[in-house]
């Protein structure tokens, strides 16, 4: 799959030979937003995951139009890529269900379980690079970049892993307001953009919206 846009505005910033492909899984309000940034910033194989269709309530916090609505996700999100990128998208209208990974994998579901079922099959995994999991509640945007191979950075993560009923409710799953969908598509990829660069994983930004505060920074 090729990108059509002119990336030369970026040159020195980065370079988008050093994209891997990406599996991306859940294109909500922020994996939605990050579809179109990963695939404007060069990314060339992009695979995303979604059961749902495009309901009125997600237009105001992701990336989908009024006219999306009653499409399921990932088609209309292959539409909007393209249109605004040239790039075609690769699509599975379902749940992640245990497949293999491989390269980069992204997290933006909604649940802990979810979430665990994703890190099952990235733990351990020689053929993943880099695991992103985002997570957005009111104002609180909290990105986590993970290479599991480094000492300490996959305890780190998993001890950030619980059930759902465990989770202070507006904490997890509670999304709906553009500007931090947006801070955390934006901090996904400027993660990305640097492990791939560098090779240097940022394992976690916690960042309030409101106080424009960064909580957490672990390099």
């Amino acid at each position: 799959m090729k990108n059509a846009l002119n990336l030369s505005g970026q040159h020195g910033i980065f370079d988008p030979r050093s994209a891997k492909p990406v599996t991306l899984i859940g294109i909500g309000s922020v994996g939605s937003n990050l579809a179109v940034a990963l695939a404007k910033i060069g990314v060339t194989d992009l695979t995303v995951y979604d059961a749902d269709v495009v309901e009125s309530h997600n237009i105001p916090s992701s990336a989908f139009r009024s006219c999306d609505v009653g499409k399921l996700k990932v088609r209309a999100l292959a539409q909007i890529v393209e249109q605004a990128s040239g790039l075609k998208i690769k699509t599975v209208p379902r749940m992640y269900q245990g497949e293999d990974l491989k390269d980069t994998v992204v997290s933006c579901v909604d649940t802990m379980e979810a979430r665990m079922e994703i890190w099952k099959h990235v733990k351990g995994n020689p053929l993943v690079d880099i695991f992103v999991d985002t997570r957005v509640a009111d104002k609180l945007v909290s990105v986590f970049a993970v290479n599991w191979n480094k000492e300490g950075q996959g305890d780190y993560y998993e001890h950030h892993l619980y059930p759902t009923k465990k989770t202070v409710p507006t904490f997890c799953g509670v999304h709906g307001f553009l500007p931090v969908s947006w801070l955390a598509a934006s901090i996904a990829a400027c993660s990305l953009t640097n492990a791939w660069t560098t090779g240097n994983t940022s394992l976690h930004v916690m960042f309030l919206a409101e106080s424009m505060e960064t909580i957490v920074g672990n390099g």
